[in-house]
């Protein structure tokens, strides 16, 4: 991060060349996200159902966050007033920080008035607070807005890009708008929140391993295609939460459990799941990776007496009490569920290789096939011609000893997550080589095809 007295210069470099000259914020970070989302309101909720200060229930998650090797905390819903003890926080554990603030959101209509006067002095007042810290990296300037909301987040980018030009901006879409951003604004990051697995029998989305992974594929390689060749980041923003209408609890476990009557809407996704969604997200080309939640709702009596939701689809709300697992990424107290400690785990993986994935560019896999439940794609570092393949273990319920085949020019293969060869051997006289990679149930690794360049 520049120093202040340089982003001023920047500032007024900018408006004297009718902001056409380019400045950081026109770009995606030159790094990876390995993140979590924050909905802020839940701190201050848990911590007064345990009695304790917000900051005490912050620093829990945070701590964490901090445990399982998480880079990036994305927060909602945040308070200006908040903001630079939050900067600091963040700042003690090393984690850049993503703030969508309450007081920025683009949806509001009525901060649109008089040309949006109202951001005249917000946007400004907003980037002051940030200063020059180097862990507030940009800003999310709306949380799922719809299609006629897009020209307002491009407004939005505009005035942060003239107040704050070395901090990108970007937004968090659903699937079905998601697509129209490239072209709809300007942002160096788009981010599409995919959310696969519903409840049981649920009308609403995709609730069978086929479905479910089908919904999560198409939609990513959707935001990917619309991007194509601008100068954009494609972030994907996974799940683990449950989300329940109607009579709810909180079990010993720290579990959301539906009540009868209660609607299903989401449930917590299992470990191989957790494995599953951050693995595919690096197959399919994505260059971060944010999970929805870190915070649960904060347990409330009340919600168990609470009525059956009034919907259509009745024949689906709930016979007998549901446990949907985990409401988010930490229990009520604060404590790592252990789908936080697998995301965890996978983002170590991953962390020593970020500068690769962002570098690295999707090519045909010509060289190296895969077999059931296997899938895989290539990519070349554009730096180096190295093509590497991402291999994945589709089956989200059993480990599989998974069989790649090399073409004749793939001398070696070396995982790189494992750091080892794989042995090939020849199938027959002038066939194939094949190799077999375990891979437990939705995980995945990549491997660099040796003695190949582009």
């Amino acid at each position: 991060m520049l120093p202040l007295k340089t982003i001023a210069l920047c500032v007024a470099c900018a408006a004297a060349t009718a902001s056409t000259e380019p400045v950081p914020a026109d770009f995606p970070p030159a790094f990876v996200p390995l993140g979590a989302y924050l909905s802020w309101e839940r701190t201050a909720a848990n911590a007064a159902y345990h009695g304790i200060d917000q900051w005490e229930d912050v620093a829990r998650r945070l701590d964490a966050l901090e445990a399982n090797h998480v880079n990036l905390l994305w927060v909602t819903n945040m308070s200006e007033s908040a903001l630079p003890r939050l900067i600091e926080e963040c700042a003690k554990r090393g984690l850049r920080l993503l703030p969508s603030m309450s007081s920025i959101e683009a949806r509001v209509d009525w901060r649109w008035a008089d040309d949006a006067a109202y951001y005249d002095t917000t946007v400004p007042r907003v980037a002051q607070l940030a200063g020059d810290a180097e862990t507030l990296i940009g800003w999310v300037l709306s949380d799922e807005p719809l299609e006629e909301h897009l020209p307002r987040v491009e407004a939005l980018r505009k005035r942060f890009r003239e107040a704050d030009p070395n901090r990108f901006c970007t937004a968090v879409t659903m699937w079905p708008q998601t697509p129209l951003v490239p072209g709809a604004t300007d942002l160096p990051v788009v981010c599409v929140d995919l959310y696969p697995f519903f409840g049981p029998n649920s009308p609403n989305g995709p609730h069978t391993d086929a479905a479910s992974k089908s919904f999560f594929r198409r939609n990513a390689l959707k935001m990917l295609e619309a991007i194509g060749d601008k100068p954009a980041a494609g972030w994907i923003m996974f799940m683990c939460f449950s989300d329940i209408w109607g009579p709810r609890e909180f079990n010993d476990q720290g579990h959301l459990v539906g009540l009868p009557g209660a609607y299903l809407h989401w449930r917590a996704p299992t470990n191989a799941e957790m494995r599953w969604q951050i693995w595919e997200s690096v197959r399919v080309g994505a260059k971060g990776f944010v999970c929805y939640t870190l915070a649960p709702e904060a347990p409330n009596p009340d919600t168990a007496a609470l009525p059956p939701p009034d919907v259509e689809w009745k024949d689906v709300l709930a016979t007998e009490p549901t446990d949907l697992g985990p409401n988010a990424l930490t229990h009520p107290d604060g404590s790592p569920t252990p789908q936080l400690e697998e995301m965890g785990r996978v983002y170590a993986q991953l962390d020593p290789h970020t500068a690769l994935i962002l570098r690295w560019k999707p090519v045909e896999a010509t060289r190296l096939g895969v077999e059931p439940p296997g899938v895989l794609q290539c990519f070349v570092d554009s730096e180096t011609g190295a093509v590497y393949a991402v291999v994945l273990n589709d089956d989200l319920r059993r480990a599989h000893d998974v069989t790649v085949r090399t073409g004749d020019s793939v001398e070696m293969l070396i995982d790189v997550i494992r750091g080892r060869e794989i042995p090939l051997m020849a199938e027959f006289a002038g066939g194939s080589a094949v190799g077999t990679l375990a891979l437990e149930a939705g995980a995945g690794t990549i491997l660099r095809l040796a003695d190949v360049v582009e």
